[in-house]
């Protein structure tokens, strides 16, 4: 049976039921009977406890786990991956990960690189219109069309990329966006009574970044190839910034008031 056709038995499995593992849970289970694997044993409507063993006999199974320990969750999935099942991670970066699930994994394992661009937080204001992206790894065109349908379905826009294209713009949509959060979050910003629009959308992006693991955000700075090359440009374009405010100051006789 090939993939199409265990889709439609609408199972499907995560490893990993963290904070992000659960709400992926909660996303599927309209429309998948999920099965979740978690040494935590995390109890939860939106799917039932099982077995490694058979979390990996499922027809899909999404990696859920931390970034830095895919590695080690596909060396333990591996030998225990039914021939027919699809593996999807939903990391942050891709380049990496890729890498990993071709290295780690059988040979006829099919794969999907995926990654929700939203999370628990962000979706609290709904799906529509988020982003999701997509990259057929190693799997039948007709069945990353299945996946592609399924994520339109739930009115999600669908950006197929390649990993290397991914990384390239998360490293600024992502990983400079939490570095300037985590930023200002340890600058202090809080609401202010005078607070303009965009200053409450800075706070806004503080309390989400805030939110995630110290784990969460070093891995996305330091496991995607491109976030260093971002950081050191933003570093250095802020002290260009800041050295022409200097070079362009007024004298102090043109502002301060006469006597």
């Amino acid at each position: 049976m090939d993939t199409v056709a265990q889709a439609q038995k609408k199972q499907a499995g995560i490893i990993g039921m963290g904070r992000f593992g659960t709400f992926w849970a909660e996303f599927l289970s309209s429309s998948f009977e999920v099965s979740g694997y978690s040494r935590s044993r995390r109890e939860h409507p939106a799917y039932r406890l099982a077995s490694l063993e058979e979390v990996c006999s499922l027809p899909v199974v999404f990696i859920c786990v931390p970034m830095r320990a895919v590695p080690e969750t596909l060396e333990k999935i591996a030998p225990l991956l039914s021939p027919e099942t699809l593996v999807a991670d939903t990391c942050s970066v891709k380049v990496l990960p890729v890498k990993w699930m071709l290295e780690k994994l059988p040979s006829g394992t099919k794969i999907l690189a995926t990654h929700p661009m939203f999370g628990p937080e962000s979706a609290k204001f709904g799906l529509d219109g988020l982003p999701v992206v997509l990259s057929p790894v190693r799997m039948p065109r007709a069945d990353f069309q299945i996946w592609k349908d399924f994520f339109i379905q739930k009115k999600l826009v669908v950006r197929e990329m390649t990993p290397e294209e991914h990384d390239m713009e998360a490293a600024k949509t992502q990983a400079l966006t939490h570095m300037v959060g985590r930023t200002l979050s340890r600058l202090g910003v809080k609401d202010s009574p005078i607070g303009t629009l965009w200053y409450q959308k800075l706070v806004s992006i503080c309390r989400q970044v805030d939110k995630d693991s110290p784990e969460l955000f070093n891995d996305m700075q330091h496991l995607n190839p491109y976030a260093a090359d971002v950081r050191k440009a933003f570093a250095r374009i802020w002290e260009e910034t800041s050295g022409e405010l200097e070079r362009d100051r007024p004298p102090e006789s043109e502002w301060q008031p006469q006597a």
